[in-house]
């Protein structure tokens, strides 16, 4: 395995233990610990090119970008993670919306 993998191998299995911990840290609530858990993985794993053709998680470049690169554009890895959290807020509430109806109709 190349140095590549082995590294996104290593943050997708830290996004999967965050994850983890945040769904085992929002006991109290069921609905929306699932949204932050899938939330955090989202984050965590979302790549980002940059540079000659580089991959890291765009919530790092963001930061880097944002915080230590003096002239650097932090829009493009934060206007992608917004999309991949509509999306996710998007599928989180059809699923909600399907498991309201399929309970609605198996009532009848």
């Amino acid at each position: 395995m190349t140095g590549h993998v082995v590294a996104w191998v290593a943050i997708v299995a830290s996004g999967l233990g965050l994850a983890a911990l945040t769904f085992f840290a929002l006991r109290r609530w069921r609905r929306a610990r699932w949204a932050a858990a899938a939330l955090v993985f989202t984050w965590a794993a979302t790549p980002f090119h940059f540079g000659d053709g580089h991959l890291a998680p765009a919530f790092v470049v963001f930061f880097f970008r944002q915080f230590l690169e003096e002239g650097a554009n932090p829009r493009p890895p934060f206007a992608l993670l917004v999309v991949a959290t509509a999306c996710l807020l998007l599928l989180f509430y059809a699923a909600l919306g399907a498991r309201a109806l399929w309970r609605r109709v198996g009532r009848h």
